[in-house]
């Protein structure tokens, strides 16, 4: 299961895609394609992004408009997985 991160509007995105959260815990379980769709749409296939000032560097940073992000319980799963292979 993924979470979706946005970046444009700093928090994740709730279940059935309705509105953002602050909140993990609040944040949508969604599957991988359902996500990378999410992901996909919302760049327009990477041709949209989101502009971040770094105040430590100066730099200023192209990023995509939302980002997939496994979900916090799938973790100790992923880490068994990397463990055994």
């Amino acid at each position: 299961m993924f979470l979706i991160w946005s970046n444009e509007h700093a928090m994740w995105w709730r279940a059935n895609q309705c509105g953002y959260t602050q909140y993990i815990e609040e944040a949508g379980r969604y599957e991988r394609a359902e996500a990378a769709g999410i992901v996909r749409r919302a760049s327009l296939d990477g041709q949209l992004g989101v502009r971040r000032h770094d105040p430590v560097t100066g730099h200023t940073n192209l990023c995509m408009p939302e980002v997939m992000v496994s979900a916090p319980e799938e973790i100790p799963d992923l880490l068994q997985w990397q463990v055994s292979h």
